[in-house]
């Protein structure tokens, strides 16, 4: 990274109950400066006062219980990766990402898991990658629709312990995925049977859901950037507005999205080529177009985005920044990557530290702490990412359009932290993110693939190059793998994640 860079000291101000700055149970560190002036500050906090007037309910948790809040205090950590917040994105059953908090937790941690269990990637984790032993829970309730919060909090066994955690340590701290209601309540119930304090690291739920919510987040950055800062696009209440709107659209544009709002990873995007639509009768367009939604899994549910799917895009730069309590500092851009999106909807499929000028990250940073700074005023803590787009001819006449938020973990931020964990900051070793999902392979044993990537993976104490598996699942049943791979640079380690790419698919 570029010399004018910055590092900030690796604990986080969280403004805790007594007023103390402690520790944060993972490395935060600024890589772009984002600083905001006074004028940026007021204007954040006006935006935040109007959004607070038409939606008290955003930084509420009471009704969760006492002796729960957002934040972090000092002591052990439970780590939750539940999904249910987020549309499509997991299937019942899929449970490729289930073991990704893992990789956050520290020995004292708890971690529950979805189910069913690799006790070979547990293993790999403590040992390989030397995080140390952390306490695994299962809920004994299986997957069937319900969200992993609410299997957990049905659970005695998993109540108990969590709360005999809060307990013994004198309050818990709750890491989820997302800050979902299910996970809310969960801390409630474990806060209520310790009668220790439980601290949430994550949003109150109804601020969790809008800022993932892609129409609320476009007003917000038309109302605190301005409206040249996302790309044309409207809601739609119902099906002949969602039609309206696609064919104004479609007369003016190549191509078309229609965007369920709440899902994620690309997986709620429906991407329209303006020309089959042309000349279309309202009604036929209409049938068409609800067709294919449901076809995607879409259950009528509306509103619904409709924007310009925008050409020729030059770059997909993804922001991630931590984001303190109120009044404990600015957000915390720890990073600016390149995305690589696949296929007509723009699948996630990996990223790498941005190769974008200086000028343009810094940009990129501080319209991102901007927005950080809303949402902080706004009662957000945590973690969040922006995705965005560079679009036009070239980066000198490019324009910058924000396209959603992510107020949650996500592919991005958890490699990051890891690789700051494994070695003190990411950026002292370069390093790619990798994922496939479209593999038709045999189920395989853990421990085979283990064997097999022999040579291939990066082990603790060894150099400080090859791949990390980030997930079991995907592996284990053959339909692709997510890999964070280090290299002595970028290139080094893209070139090794074909390889190992290579080597995965060598073995189907």
């Amino acid at each position: 990274m570029g010399s004018g860079k910055v590092q900030r000291a690796a604990w986080i101000d969280c403004g805790s109950a007594r007023g103390s700055a402690v520790s944060a149970p993972f490395p935060v560190i600024e890589q772009v400066p984002g600083a905001l002036g006074d004028e940026a500050r007021e204007r954040a906090s006006r935006v935040a006062r109007d959004l607070l007037e038409a939606d008290p309910c955003l930084p509420v948790t009471e009704p969760f219980g006492e002796g729960l809040r957002t934040g972090l205090d000092p002591g052990p950590c439970f780590f939750i990766e539940d999904h249910h917040g987020i549309r499509l994105f997991e299937n019942r059953g899929n449970l490729a990402y289930a073991y990704r908090a893992l990789l956050l937790a520290r020995p004292g941690d708890v971690a529950v898991i979805g189910g069913p269990r690799s006790l070979a990637f547990e293993r790999y984790c403590a040992e390989t990658l030397g995080l140390g032993e952390v306490e695994v829970l299962e809920p004994a309730e299986p997957p069937a629709g319900d969200s992993l919060a609410a299997r957990c909090a049905r659970d005695p066994m998993v109540v108990e312990r969590l709360a005999a955690h809060a307990r013994r340590h004198g309050g818990l701290n709750v890491v989820p995925y997302m800050g979902t209601g299910g996970v809310w309540a969960l801390a409630g119930v474990v806060a209520a049977r310790s009668g220790a304090p439980v601290r949430v690291a994550a949003p109150p739920p109804q601020l969790a859901r809008c800022v993932n919510d892609k129409i609320w987040f476009k007003d917000c950055v038309d109302r605190l950037i301005g409206t040249r800062a996302v790309p044309a696009a409207w809601p739609a209440s119902g099906s002949a507005m969602l039609t309206a709107r696609v064919a104004a659209l479609a007369r003016s544009h190549a191509s078309v999205v229609v965007k369920l709002p709440d899902s994620a990873s690309s997986k709620g995007n429906l991407v329209l080529d303006a020309a089959l639509l042309a000349g279309q009768p309202l009604s036929r367009l209409r049938r068409h177009l609800l067709a294919l939604m449901r076809r995607a899994g879409w259950q009528d549910e509306f509103p619904v985005l409709v924007s310009a799917w925008e050409k020729p895009v030059l770059a997909s730069p993804s922001v991630h920044l931590w984001i303190p309590e109120a009044g404990a500092g600015d957000a915390i851009v720890e990073a600016v990557f390149d995305q690589h999106l696949l296929g007509a909807g723009g699948e996630f499929a990996g990223a790498a530290p941005s190769a974008l000028p200086l000028v343009w990250q810094r940009r990129l940073a501080g319209e991102a702490a901007l927005l950080g700074a809303l949402f902080q005023r706004l009662g957000y803590f945590g973690r969040c990412s922006f995705d965005a787009i560079l679009v036009g001819p070239d980066l000198d006449r490019a324009l910058l359009h924000w396209i959603e938020c992510n107020g949650r973990w996500g592919g991005v931020s958890l490699p990051l932290t890891l690789a700051s964990r494994l070695f003190g900051d990411w950026r002292r070793r370069p390093f790619v993110i990798q994922e496939r999902s479209d593999l038709r392979g045999p189920p395989q044993d853990f421990a085979d693939i283990l064997a097999r990537l022999a040579g291939h993976l990066y082990v603790a104490g060894g150099g400080p190059v090859g791949a990390v598996i980030l997930a079991p699942w995907p592996l284990e049943t053959g339909t692709g793998y997510e890999l964070m791979v280090f290299d002595s640079d970028v290139e080094l380690a893209s070139e090794r994640a074909r390889r190992v790419g290579e080597c995965i698919g060598e073995s189907r």
